[in-house]
């Protein structure tokens, strides 16, 4: 911004330096070209203040968010366990073998025995898993009785 600054304080030495007659249209126009190449620094000069306050307004607020989560989280491996995880204290999951690209898919037991047709898709390959229109056999180890879904 300094920089700018003193090429607009040359340009205006430039335009005295030229002694035109101040009241000729060219002195006029130059003088006002230049006022307003000044004006449009101090505008620019502005929203770069505006723009790094705003960077830093935003920062901290990144800094907020995910200050908690860092303090939770040990190491990566602790991360991977928790998002990959199939297990709930109050939900049952059934896990299936994706056949196209063999991830393990999880899904509630419940949507066996769901009057609804539910199709479970892979989130990895969006192949069909699952059906519970009785199309596909039931995952290894479940078994469809009186609307009760059962591992054995």
């Amino acid at each position: 911004m300094d920089e700018l600054r003193e090429r607009i304080a040359y340009l205006q030495g430039l335009a005295e330096g030229l002694k035109l007659e101040e009241g000729k249209d060219e002195a006029r126009i130059l003088s006002q070209v230049i006022d307003i190449i000044a004006d449009l620094a101090d505008e620019v000069e502005d929203l770069q203040v505006a723009l790094e306050d705003l960077e830093d307004y935003v920062d901290s607020f990144d800094d907020e968010l995910f200050e908690d989560d860092d303090e939770d989280i040990d190491d990566e491996d602790e991360i991977e366990d928790d998002f990959y995880c199939c297990e709930d204290d109050d939900i049952e999951y059934v896990e299936v073998e994706c056949p196209q690209c063999h991830d393990i898919i999880c899904f509630e037991s419940d949507i066996i025995d769901d009057e609804d047709i539910i199709e479970v898709t892979c989130p990895n390959c969006s192949k069909v898993v699952f059906v519970n229109d009785g199309s596909m056999p039931l995952p290894e180890g479940w078994e469809k009785r009186d609307g009760e879904t059962r591992d054995d």
